[in-house]
């Protein structure tokens, strides 16, 4: 055994062993502060900046080669959970190394907080001997007495196969967000206020971060999944994970899980399939975010455009994804949002697009023209449709009056003769103010816009005004058609039980939801499934009975995938692009399959 002596004399460089002076027997035979003692229940120790000696194993040495290296020290029977940490933190300056997994150490230093995580410094230690531990086994969700800052730093195993539910940080730093189910954003499921802030409380300690343990920002080859990400082999929300263990780690970032080592991936979730083909005398209408589809035919030069693609090459990749996602729906109405607001001449977004639709299908398609522009935002809704279907009836109509004429896209409606049943439809597609951006001034008008902490963000105020103002528009019938089958669709950043849509409904319209088991879904933000694209009718219309359906081509797909080159090797360049509709937008389409007769 190592004694203490020989110990010192290899660190003395580095470290302030204020116990170099005893007999090398008596760190491991000394009384002890236990590991939780020195972690305490609170965020920080209660021991902060106090000299302790106490004892533990070693059982992992994270973040090699970086500032942030060091053991990890954990209790060497831990308990059950507890709600204070067994283990400890100890930052290497590049003179531990020499350490080893298993060690029992006797260690005496100074208590400090680095980065969030309770630590040892200044350290003097002994080698004890070896012991044997095992990972302790946690179940999601955590129990309510307990937080993840009762498990900082310790050696963790999950026997429950746990979700994938956000590969937003995969391509950047490795990451996935995993839980024991899939998240639901509190407002998709339950109503503001109370009955969300308890959701979203309980799936807190659903949640969790499983690191690559690298700080290498967009690695190469990608951890996930281990057998290789590519535009044909998807990671996809919904997969599993089995076997997940190593230490629970906590930095600026919050907590995270370093892994010991590689969980087994089960992809749970394969990609769906198109549409099913309709049958004879179906009428097929679609809404389809095309995430900032900007063409730059109005500035000079082209590129960059102010969103979107920032090249011609990402503005093909980008075009070619869309218009394979849009041909694959095979609709004959398809609301288009997130459109440049730059004309409908050749070169503008909208028909830019349907010339690239019709250049790759025998059944082309025609774009709607609005008398004047559909507002001034930089962003627009469109619509377009098949002359084969459906002929334009009456005019085209836009409202780019209050409350549309600042923070919303004004909407756009036209009626359509459905020419199998010679029956009247109107489309109106939409996009409101979106929950980000939140109004930073302190003027009273703004004090409502700003989150009001009950689920809906910011902007809710602005959003039902609009939901109120739009119903009033169409009941004027702005297209000069009087039909009862009217269709409001789009993104209305509002998620299902939010206060816009359940206005819409309290006016008369009907929602139209997908026939699922579950909530549905055509969104993900921080790891949170939720409906922000919604589709409502009027009574006659939904009499129709139509099929609704969120084709789950984006939102379950890593970012990675999109048309984008940034942060990728020019390998993952051509490795994870391909024109197919995976990944072709963040949002996922609704489409409603119906027959008028």
């Amino acid at each position: 055994m190592k004694t203490l002596y020989s110990f010192c004399f290899a660190l003395a460089s580095s470290l302030a062993l204020s116990s170099c002076t005893q007999p090398a027997t008596e760190l491991c035979q000394l009384p002890v502060t236990p590991i939780s003692s020195i972690q305490g229940e609170g965020d920080q120790s209660p021991k902060l900046g106090q000299t302790v000696l106490t004892q533990g194993v070693l059982t992992a040495y994270i973040y090699p080669d970086t500032p942030r290296a060091g053991w990890l020290l954990q209790q060497s029977e831990p308990a059950e959970l507890q709600a204070a940490s067994q283990a400890l933190f100890l930052p290497d300056d590049g003179r531990l190394t020499q350490l080893q997994p298993g060690q029992l150490l006797a260690i005496q230093g100074r208590v400090a907080e680095i980065e969030q995580l309770t630590s040892l410094i200044d350290v003097a230690l002994q080698h004890c001997g070896q012991s044997q531990i095992k990972p302790l086994s946690v179940q999601l969700p955590l129990p309510e007495q307990l937080s993840w800052e009762a498990l900082e730093g310790m050696w963790l195993r999950f026997e429950q196969p746990l979700v994938v539910n956000s590969t937003f940080g995969l391509g950047r730093f490795g990451e996935l967000t995993l839980a024991d189910k899939r998240l639901w954003t509190p407002t998709q499921i339950h109503l503001p206020g109370e009955a969300a802030q308890a959701h979203e409380a309980l799936q807190e300690r659903r949640m969790l971060v499983l690191d690559d343990g690298s700080l290498e920002q967009n690695p190469e080859p990608l951890p996930y999944p281990p057998s290789g990400l590519s535009a044909e082999h998807s990671l996809r929300l919904g997969d599993t994970f089995s076997g997940v263990e190593g230490i629970l780690f906590q930095d600026v970032r919050g907590y995270r899980l370093v892994p010991t080592r590689q969980p087994d991936w089960q992809p749970k979730n394969p990609r769906p399939s198109p549409p099913a083909p309709r049958q004879n005398g179906e009428l097929r209408v679609a809404s389809f975010n095309v995430l900032n589809f900007f063409t730059g035919a109005d500035q000079e030069p082209s590129f960059p455009t102010r969103r979107g693609a920032s090249s011609q090459l990402e503005l093909e990749r980008q075009q070619a994804k869309l218009t394979a996602a849009i041909l694959a729906m095979d609709a004959d109405i398809v609301g288009l949002i997130e459109l440049e607001n730059n004309g409908y001449d050749d070169g503008s977004a909208i028909a830019t697009l349907v010339a690239a639709l019709n250049a790759a299908t025998d059944r082309p398609y025609a774009l709607v023209k609005t008398a004047e522009a559909p507002g001034t935002d930089a962003i627009k809704v469109g619509l377009i449709y098949r002359p084969d279907a459906v002929q334009q009836a009456g005019t085209a109509a836009t409202q780019p009056q209050p409350p549309f004429h600042q923070l919303h896209r004004a909407p756009v409606a036209q009626s359509f003769l459905d020419l199998s049943s010679q029956k009247m439809l109107t489309v109106s597609v939409n996009h409101f103010k979106s929950k980000g951006g939140c109004p930073r001034r302190e003027h009273p008008q703004f004090t409502e816009m700003r989150d009001q902490g009950d689920g809906q963000a910011c902007w809710n105020a602005a959003r039902l005004e609009a939901a109120e103002a739009l119903h009033h528009w169409l009941a004027q019938q702005p297209t000069g058609i009087t039909t009862p089958y009217q269709l409001l669709m789009g993104d209305l950043n509002a998620y299902r039980m939010e206060d816009p849509i359940r206005l819409l409904e309290h006016l008369g319209w009907q929602y139209l939801d997908a026939d699922s088991n579950g909530p549905s879904y055509s969104f993900v933000f921080r790891g949170k499934s939720g409906s922000l694209d919604h589709a409502l009718a009027s009574p006659a219309f939904t009499a129709l009975e139509p099929r609704v359906e969120h084709w789950a081509i984006n939102a379950d797909e890593p970012v990675l995938l999109q048309y984008s080159l940034d942060y990728k090797s020019l390998t993952q360049q051509q490795k994870l692009y391909a024109p197919t509709p995976y990944r072709s937008s963040d949002h996922d389409p609704i489409i409603l399959t119906f027959r008028m007769n």
